[in-house]
């Protein structure tokens, strides 16, 4: 008679919490001899035995056997699913429920730390980043003790923490590490290792290379069944049409648009509602249907608070699309009104600045207007570029190289050259 895993469990945690044998005997109503038979395999616990020794040990509910041990696994993997659908509640639940799992690691290294990576993914989902940093620092040093199954949750919640915070670069070094854990992981696999690749392709698309997006979204597609209530499906639809914009590919950019958008009011999914909105006007604004794009972002803009960073951003691109029909004095009043809105957030100073100053230079071009032009040149370009928004900066470039050209000055061929560098830079990315 072998050991059972219960057993060794049991025994495993009698021994880290420095409890004999005699106690846990008495604990289990028989005679010491007996735990020490048990112990050295000879003997089993009954089903009422280890009911007792859980309690002695306080792990009650805790899983000891294979089989619970597998179902055990399977809430934890339920509850990441929840997360993933925006489920926070009924996660949180999950995890209230199997708070108790960390009292096994004197003798289960395998769930307790499945656990603790679920903890950081629902906190993640919460922007607990304070909390967050903690723990991944924690799990950081319990690498050693960890499988490859671990190490791809730690490497994602890792890459997530950073992508979350911009820093992209980072992001992506954690992915590819993560991605190096795949190939062993098959019980898990294709839905996480999709969540993968399409996170790899957003940090891509942020850091404006959007062939590179688009190449990991081609390999996303097809790792798992898209579903029309399959949020992480819209993600990725979301990912590749930004991608599309960037690259000129405008028809195929609104087909996957204007499925998102139906996609995501058929699950009244009002975040993603105006995600579909939002990059449809950014869309029409990149071929110059000014109406419609401005159509489309005052739908989007019904979705947020005012001074939010998303009303913001769709703010910024609705004026610059007034700009863009030449309805100047409307984008400076529009500007004007919003000061009060804008001016409660410093993290968009410069871009309402800048916007101030490309306004003035569009609609006066023949006219000297070199205080804007300064500003959009030493400082407004360098932040854009500093913040990735290369896409951005290019037409702040492309106004100053209109600018110059109309004065006759040779600096309109060093706007040239930066905007021949940044598509460089962007589109031929090894």
């Amino acid at each position: 008679m072998s050991l059972r895993l219960e057993e060794k469990k049991i025994m495993a945690l009698r021994k880290a919490r420095k409890i004999s044998q005699k106690a846990l005997a008495n604990a289990i109503n028989v005679k010491t001899p007996y735990v020490a038979k048990v112990e050295k395999g000879t003997m089993q616990y009954s089903d009422e035995q280890l009911m007792l020794a859980k309690e002695l040990l306080k792990i009650e509910d805790m899983p000891l056997s294979k089989l619970e041990v597998a179902s055990c696994k399977g809430r934890i993997h339920i509850a990441r699913d929840y997360v993933r659908d925006g489920r926070i509640i009924e996660a949180k639940a999950i995890l209230s429920e199997l708070a108790a799992l960390v009292n096994l690691e004197p003798c289960d290294d395998y769930l307790p730390i499945l656990y603790r990576l679920l903890e950081v993914i629902v906190m993640l989902a919460e922007r607990n980043f304070d909390v967050v940093a903690k723990k991944l620092n924690y799990l950081q040093g319990r690498l050693e003790d960890m499988n490859d199954e671990h190490r791809f949750f730690f490497f994602i919640n890792m890459g997530e923490f950073e992508l979350l915070h911009a820093r992209y670069e980072d992001a992506l070094v954690f992915y590819k590490q993560a991605k190096e854990q795949s190939p062993s992981l098959k019980d898990i696999l294709p839905y996480e290792n999709t969540r993968l690749h399409i996170h790899t392709a957003l940090c891509y698309s942020y850091l404006e290379f959007p062939y590179r997006a688009i190449l990991y979204m081609q390999e996303a597609s097809g790792l798992h069944e898209d579903r029309i209530t399959d949020k992480i499906g819209l993600t990725a639809d979301f990912v590749l049409a930004i991608s599309y914009i960037k690259v000129r590919n405008f028809k195929e950019a609104e087909r996957l648009l204007d499925s998102c958008l139906l996609r995501a009011v058929s699950i009244k999914d009002d975040i993603r509602t105006c995600v579909a909105l939002h990059h449809l006007g950014l869309l029409h604004s990149k071929t110059g249907n000014w109406k419609t794009a401005i159509e489309y972002l005052d739908q989007a803009l019904k979705y947020h608070k005012k001074s939010s960073a998303d009303y913001l951003i769709m703010l910024y691109r609705k004026i610059r699309c007034i700009s863009g029909s030449r309805r100047f004095a409307k984008a400076k009043k529009l500007l004007a009104d919003s000061k009060p809105i804008y001016n409660t957030n410093r993290v968009f100073a410069v871009d309402f600045e800048a916007l101030s100053h490309y306004i003035t230079v569009s609609s006066r071009l023949t006219l000297y207007n070199d205080q804007s032009v300064e500003y959009i040149e030493t400082v407004a370009i360098p932040y854009f570029e500093s913040k990735y928004y290369y896409f951005e900066a290019i037409d702040y470039y492309k106004l100053l190289e209109s600018y110059y050209e109309i004065k006759n000055n040779k600096k309109s061929l060093l706007m040239s050259a930066a905007i021949r560098k940044i598509y460089e830079r962007c589109l031929f990315m090894n």
